[in-house]
């Protein structure tokens, strides 16, 4: 029984030996956490925007183009009005009147200040589609403004008794989307991997019109709008790509 005892007694002693595999799960998940905690965004882009208040940014009047009273919430559907709320931060929409010839371009800003989870902007195809309009020639195209060509998406969007000319683009932090879907959640995730959430805003311009000259005027209409909200205000609209990102991580 002694020798029993003692034998009991050095095996209590002895240093448990917790296996190479134990070890090294536990260092990746170690690893792993700090890397999560790291990598987790803790500066919002609208930071260095000021939280851009579109509604007082974008003039009711300027130029040849003026606001019609009360006509800015034709396209949207009030059934969609909730999740619209959900999803955006602002939701600018007027109708503006060319004086010169009468014709009128709506005017369309959707603004979110984080770009996550079910809070990412939407594309024009998508939100057409959904009311039943069916999407007519979409293609990518340049708009001309201050000697710069912007990168646009111009498409059709038909449906019984209304035929509507499309030009838009979406600004996610301080770049222009350029390329197909995808290229908004890799700039999303890039600018995450920086420690920045990301904001965004789909501009868009439409016109009710069959005349093959829409985009011409609804070019028109851009340059002069982006002339009235001034060099100031322009990277709310266009991005900030021409400067380097001043922004503290906050780590």
């Amino acid at each position: 029984m002694m020798a029993s005892d003692a034998t009991l007694t050095e095996a209590a002693d002895a240093p448990v030996r917790i296996p190479r595999h134990i070890w090294a799960a536990l260092i990746l998940m170690i690893a792993s956490l700090a890397a999560a905690t790291w990598l987790t965004p803790r500066t919002t882009w609208y930071d260095k925007l000021g939280r851009p208040d579109y509604d007082t940014l974008v003039p009711r009047a300027f130029g040849d183009w003026a606001a019609v009273p009360d006509a800015g919430n034709v396209f949207v559907i009030p059934a969609q009005t909730d999740a619209l709320n959900v999803i955006y931060s602002q939701i600018v929409s007027r109708t503006y009147v060319h004086q010169p010839t009468g014709r009128r371009i709506m005017l369309s800003l959707a603004y979110g200040e984080v770009q996550q989870g079910v809070r990412q902007l939407h594309r024009p195809e998508a939100c057409y589609s959904s009311q039943g309009f069916k999407i007519d020639g979409p293609h990518a195209g340049k708009l001309e403004f201050d000697g710069r060509a912007l990168d646009v998406f111009r498409m059709g969007a038909v449906a019984p008794g209304r035929n509507e000319q499309v030009t838009y683009w979406i600004r996610v932090g301080d770049k222009i989307i350029t390329g197909p879907a995808d290229e908004l959640n890799f700039t999303r995730m890039a600018m995450g991997l920086e420690g920045i959430v990301a904001d965004g805003l789909l501009f868009r311009v439409s016109e009710v019109t069959r005349d093959t000259d829409s985009d011409a005027l609804q070019d028109r209409f851009v340059a002069d709008l982006l002339h009235a909200v001034g060099n100031r205000h322009l990277a709310a609209f266009l991005g900030d790509t021409g400067s380097s990102r001043m922004i503290t991580h906050g780590r």
